[in-house]
């Protein structure tokens, strides 16, 4: 009886058994079925991944990056620069032979990922900061050109194998970051804190520089030459873009604007009150098709972001268009801004006796930066509107 039993009972393992090892063959064919179909996948997709992947990071960043004077992200940057430079030196260092270590040889692949990963890292945040504080035509030109370089380094990044190419993007990088995290750490924003920002990007790229070659460098002028040329151009470019206004304000930004018929400060908002629109004119928050009868004033509210604890003044220039088609000044009134507030330090100026015509205010810091133009159309009317709307900003 007990060895019918014990038969029985290695018949049911031995079923069990069977069981199992069925279930798991069955199981580890359908996880071949499964990656064999996600490896078809890959291939199908593999050349939309990189354009997925940049696009995905560009909006993770629009995201993430939302004050320019976090300090989380001003370390962050500030730590991409620097280990670039270190990884832009080893690298340089391996293609001149002066570092032959198999494990640097070995990895020099993942070194030179890692040097256009850090590249395009940066460069995205710099695309977003920059458009953020672009308020006219000639900025965004200036941003474009951030995006080209961008698109360039992240397609064709391993591409650029050339010390001289390398050293200037990141002369550049280094130039972009510095331009905006001095004034954000030093409150001053002006033209001498632009160039100190070049000075100590062309530092930065001449320590990297000596990594690679070391103390060969100091004795031998034409590398220094050859390797200077590319830096020194882009500086010499940036200065004139700033000259001409092509370089949008960092890190100030107009983040709100428009023309109204009366501003005032209720607490700790402001009350603006503006000809109420059309049913169908449900996106528009202002008065710039301004109808003027005689006595009436203009007002143009402005909030201008600025990091914590930087105190500028802003200027606004009125401007009238004149017969022949050029802009002519004829006010220039200023306040006083404070940084920190999210929505931008508030202020407006008013305009009195104006004439109908094409005008625009130009929103300036006191060093001739322009952070936006406010266009209005002041058409002479027989009354004031009836009804007027009341928003507070």
């Amino acid at each position: 009886m007990l060895n019918k039993k014990f038969e029985a009972a290695q018949v049911r393992a031995e079923q069990y058994r069977t069981k199992a090892k069925g279930y798991y063959h069955a199981k580890l064919e359908q996880g071949k079925a499964v990656k064999d179909k996600a490896e078809q996948t890959y291939r199908r997709y593999e050349k939309y991944i990189p354009i997925i992947a940049f696009v995905g990071g560009f909006i993770y960043d629009s995201i993430t990056l939302t004050r320019i004077d976090l300090l989380l992200d001003n370390i962050i940057l500030l730590c991409y620069t620097l280990v670039a430079g270190v990884l832009l030196a080893i690298w340089g260092a391996v293609k001149r032979g002066r570092l032959r270590h198999p494990f640097l040889l070995a990895k020099l692949d993942w070194i030179v990922f890692g040097i256009n990963f850090l590249f395009g890292s940066l460069l995205s945040s710099y695309v977003v900061f920059y458009f953020k504080s672009a308020g006219v035509g000639k900025s965004y030109l200036f941003v474009g050109m951030l995006v080209v370089l961008m698109l360039a380094n992240e397609f064709w990044g391993h591409r650029m194998q050339k010390l001289g190419q390398q050293l200037s993007v990141y002369f550049f990088c280094s130039f972009a970051f510095f331009t905006f995290f001095l004034p954000v750490f030093t409150h001053i924003i002006n033209f001498w804190m632009f160039l100190a920002s070049g000075v100590l990007a062309l530092l930065l790229t001449g320590l990297v520089a000596f990594g690679i070659f070391g103390k060969v460098l100091l004795r031998a002028k034409r590398p220094v030459l050859r390797l200077s040329r590319g830096p020194l151009a882009i500086f010499a470019t940036l200065v004139l873009l700033y000259f001409m206004n092509w370089i949008p304000p960092v890190p100030l930004a107009l983040k709100e604007s428009g023309i109204f018929r009366s501003v005032r400060r209720v607490q700790d908002k402001y009350e603006v009150k503006y000809r109420k629109p059309s049913w169908w004119q449900f996106l528009t928050r202002d008065e710039s098709n301004f109808a003027y009868t005689r006595g009436d004033t203009v007002f143009c509210f402005a909030a201008i972001f600025a990091p914590t604890d930087l105190n500028s003044r802003i200027i606004h220039h009125w401007q009238m268009k004149n017969k022949e088609g050029d802009w002519v000044t004829t006010d220039k009134i200023g306040y006083a801004i404070r940084g920190g507030r999210d929505g931008g330090w508030r202020g407006f100026t008013r305009k009195t006796n104006a004439v109908p015509g094409e005008w625009r205010v130009e929103v300036k810091t006191e060093n001739d930066r322009l952070l936006g133009r406010i266009p209005i159309d002041i058409e002479a009317a027989q009354e004031r509107p009836k009804e007027l709307r009341k928003d507070f900003r």
